[in-house]
């Protein structure tokens, strides 16, 4: 009998599905020069180049074989676009995306709702990737986390969020940290 409730009520609950989940990673950008008069126009050092490039192969070998990351929001600073440039050499990319909301006084906030109505539009990506700043990281991560957790994040850092759309949040399901 109990087991009979149970199927009658199972199958009257509408359009039951498990959560739908994207990741989300976030990235710092590698290691810069030294402060400049133009914050933006710093660019990245060789050790720099190489932490990007040893983090899109961490990122890759995580990711799997023909993984592919649907979007990047890219800060336009130039130590960014540099980051995401020797990273995608790594990780294959569908679409690249420059953003002014991801500099390093940006407003996590705003860059969360963007990603909410980037999963309600009809090509709801699945990989979500975002070469920004500190704070911004932190801030972002502390954002999106399910229990508002945050950290600092070193150059290159990487934090893969298992991010559930139906909450509007999640937990981290992985983080990379260059040697």
């Amino acid at each position: 009998m109990f087991f009979a409730i149970l199927w009658v009520i199972g199958t009257n609950v509408p359009n039951i599905n498990f959560a739908r989940t994207m990741k989300l990673i976030i990235m710092r950008h590698g290691e810069a020069e030294r402060f400049q008069f133009q914050d933006k126009t710093r660019s990245l050092t060789s050790r720099g180049e190489k932490q990007a490039i040893t983090a899109g192969k961490w990122l890759s070998d995580y990711l799997g074989e023909g993984a592919l990351v649907d979007i990047a929001l890219v800060s336009s600073y130039v130590r960014a676009q540099q980051t995401y440039s020797q990273l995608s050499e790594q990780v294959v990319v569908s679409q690249k995306q420059v953003c002014e909301d991801v500099i390093p006084e940006g407003d996590p906030k705003i860059v969360h709702d963007f990603i909410k109505v980037l999963f309600e539009d009809s090509s709801q990506p699945r990989v979500i990737l975002i070469v920004s700043h500190m704070p911004f990281v932190s801030y972002f991560l502390e954002e999106v986390h399910v229990d508002k957790q945050s950290m600092l994040f070193d150059t290159s850092s990487v934090v893969i969020v298992n991010y559930d759309i139906a909450i509007g949040a999640g937990k981290i399901e992985s983080i990379y940290h260059p040697v």
